[in-house]
């Protein structure tokens, strides 16, 4: 059997630049090396890994996402990270919308939000290392 990991994915964005910075300033990814393409774009970096492909959208290609969710196509991408207190401080801070909820019996933080092109993000946190319990999270909580 074959082994995989996700290597990145790719966002066609109206606004490169606002899309680049959502990115930076909401998750604290970094710009970085990208090759000569034909078209503008931008790579963002976790680390030593670019997760994040930004290029510009084709107003005569059809739509990459449904954006009603659940149906067809890509619902959202997730991420896992630590800082859950600090991460909710940054989405408030630029006035992003999300959504959370303790989920899988308790040991799963889950965050949701939305870029500036629709897509949907969702952030994993595990409860044990943020210090968050059944009794001490304010959110949905699934079981």
């Amino acid at each position: 059997m074959s082994e995989y990991h996700l290597n990145h994915i790719n966002i066609r964005a109206t606004d490169l630049e606002e899309t680049r910075d959502f990115y930076a300033d909401v998750l604290g990814l970094k710009s970085g090396f990208r090759p000569a393409f034909p078209r503008p774009g931008f790579w963002m970096y976790a680390g030593d890994t670019a997760i994040v492909h930004i290029s510009p959208f084709q107003s005569d290609s059809p739509p990459r996402t449904n954006p009603d969710g659940m149906g067809k196509g890509l619902d959202h991408f997730a991420m896992a990270g630590v800082g859950y207190t600090d991460q909710l401080k940054v989405l408030e801070k630029h006035g992003i919308e999300y959504s959370k909820r303790l989920a899988g019996g308790g040991r799963m933080i889950q965050v949701f939000f939305h870029d500036p092109n629709g897509v949907q993000v969702e952030l994993g946190f595990d409860p044990e290392i943020e210090g968050i319990t059944k009794e001490t999270f304010d959110g949905t909580i699934l079981e």
